[in-house]
């Protein structure tokens, strides 16, 4: 990938936060979008020690994150019916369409959003 914006699923934000470093090189020049969904996920783990959130608040502060609005909410209604995804899954992939950019994830079941969404996967090495 070359410089642009991209949403990052959060499986990709937990891969950068544990230094995934083809990963790292991978998004090098990329300005990353992080869905308000993701922040909600990442925040959320209830066994999350002080020093992990801690780094995942840095991380957040990073990177704009992208409210859910009305017109979000509005596509990921109409992709969880149409696909029928995973409520987050849906949040996240609305967001890229509703920003026109692309969507990187190592979820292999949102392919079957290309062509409306260009979902850009990620594999782990060795798998």
């Amino acid at each position: 990938m070359s410089g642009g914006r991209v949403v990052v699923d959060t499986n990709i934000a937990l891969y950068l936060l544990g230094g995934d470093k083809n990963l790292t090189a991978m998004l090098n020049g990329q300005d990353l979008v992080i869905s308000q969904i993701t922040r909600m996920e990442l925040l959320s783990y209830p066994e999350i020690t002080k020093a992990e959130l801690t780094r995942v608040e840095v991380f957040l502060d990073t990177w704009p994150v992208e409210d859910i609005h009305s017109r979000i909410e509005e596509e990921a209604i109409r992709m969880r019916r149409k696909h029928r995804l995973k409520l987050p899954d849906s949040i996240i992939a609305a967001t890229a369409l509703h920003l026109d950019i692309p969507l990187m994830s190592a979820d292999k079941q949102l392919e079957r959003l290309i062509p409306e969404v260009d979902v850009v996967r990620y594999e782990l090495p060795g798998t």
